[in-house]
């Protein structure tokens, strides 16, 4: 196997990785969301009073889902772009200016602001932070590391889409990353409309 082959699976290995860790979290904190938000309003309705701690677990799952989910938007081109001049760009142009952007701007800030939120975890974690949300257990540090494991998910984004652009400029690839390529043609093909048949 040729290095260039290598560094293309070694990027979809990560690109499913990233996919399946989103998808994980996306369903456990959608559905636990429903549940809590939906509890909330019975109970607001039913006993005309609100909680508190239903709404800082509803607080703490949104942050999960939004967390996890920046990654994976990013590796299927789903974030918001304020850019009147890149579609007017050549492929070739686009896949250096997001390669600068990812190496320059995207992974530095992801890695420094995973250092920071591990401190922030490890900080909740030795002084035993509690939520009051959870009975009051030492558990501040589970929602915090969200945000730690949600940029690490964007810098492994962001290197795959550093060695998918790579590849493309040495034409082991037939686009620019990130245009929505993602490791599972099928999620592709949902997102766009497209049939397999």
């Amino acid at each position: 196997m040729s290095a260039l082959a290598a560094l293309s699976k070694f990027s979809r290995v990560v690109d499913r990785l990233v996919m399946h860790i989103t998808f994980a979290c996306a369903w456990f904190s959608l559905l636990s969301l429903i549940a809590a938000t939906t509890l909330d309003v019975a109970i607001r309705q039913i006993a005309h009073v609100g909680s508190d701690k239903l709404s800082e677990i509803e607080a703490a799952l949104f942050l999960v889902l939004v967390m996890t989910a920046l990654g994976y938007t990013y590796l299927t081109d789903g974030h918001v772009r304020i850019d009147i001049f890149r579609e007017k760009l050549s492929a070739k142009t686009r896949a250096l200016v997001e390669m600068v952007g990812c190496i320059g701007i995207l992974m530095p800030i992801s890695g420094i602001l995973i250092s920071y939120g591990a401190g922030s975890v490890l900080t909740a974690f030795l002084d035993g932070e509690k939520l009051e949300a959870f009975a009051d257990l030492p558990l501040q540090w589970v929602i915090k590391s969200t945000v730690p494991i949600g940029f690490l998910l964007l810098f492994l984004a962001a290197g795959c889409v550093v060695i998918r652009n790579f590849l493309f400029l040495v034409g082991q690839e037939a686009a620019p990353a990130p245009r929505g390529e993602t490791a599972s043609p099928q999620i592709h093909n949902d997102r766009t409309g497209a049939s397999d048949g």
